[in-house]
């Protein structure tokens, strides 16, 4: 059964089973909501998966994420290729320091990229930017992770669907899976999740980048 969370969201409950105990949708996203609403900010190392299913195309990236809201966030890839890639709305810079060449643009709308990590950023604001749902399999009892199902709320035509894998002990995001609409997927495992007190602003310094017509996809950004 599904469950929108909408203005009914605290009168039908979609329960989860977790640990043994029922834990209803709004109930999750509440406690979601509790831990990130008070952080400024939160790093945490990052194993991301991009599938593109027509292609048979797998690629894989490792690095460190950094979120400070209200919207700056930086991946700083170490693998395969050290690249930072600075995301702030729909504009991207990708910088490889290895060589000093950069890339700066805005995001094509059809990759939905800002949305890839947006809501990390707003995580305080799940209910307000989306359209909540329990999937099928909500609960993957080995990795003790709850689901729930994102469509964006002010594009109703929305062409990606984001499920995030919260943990059912601390409730911190643990997964989040973006799926287009042809099946592609991009998918991010979190670990070593932390909440410092602040970011200092020079860890999203990417400055002095040429201005480039290359998509990300053109410059290797994950």
């Amino acid at each position: 059964m599904r469950n929108a969370l909408t203005a009914i969201l605290f009168t039908i409950i979609c329960s989860l089973t977790a640990h043994g105990a029922q834990i209803s949708a709004e109930e999750a996203v509440a406690k979601i909501q509790a831990v990130y609403a008070r952080q400024c900010c939160f790093t945490a190392h990052f194993d991301q998966l991009t599938v593109n299913v027509a292609m048979d195309l797998r690629d894989k990236f490792q690095g460190v994420m950094y979120v400070k809201k209200p919207g700056l966030i930086m991946l700083d890839v170490m693998s395969p290729e050290k690249q930072k890639v600075l995301i702030q709305g729909r504009s991207y810079t990708v910088y490889f320091p290895e060589d000093g060449s950069a890339s700066k643009g805005e995001i094509p709308p059809e990759l939905n990229l800002e949305h890839f990590f947006g809501f990390f950023a707003e995580i305080n604001k799940l209910d307000q930017n989306f359209t909540i749902s329990v999937p099928n399999k909500a609960v993957d009892a080995a990795e003790e992770l709850l689901f729930l199902e994102l469509t964006d709320k002010r594009n109703k035509q929305g062409t990606y669907t984001i499920m995030i894998g919260v943990d059912w002990n601390t409730f911190y995001v643990r997964r989040a899976i973006i799926y287009d609409a042809m099946g592609n997927y991009n998918r991010f495992d979190l670990t070593s999740i932390k909440f410092p007190e602040t970011i200092p602003d020079s860890q999203f310094d990417v400055t002095n980048v040429p201005r480039s017509d290359r998509t990300p996809s053109q410059t290797g950004k994950p």
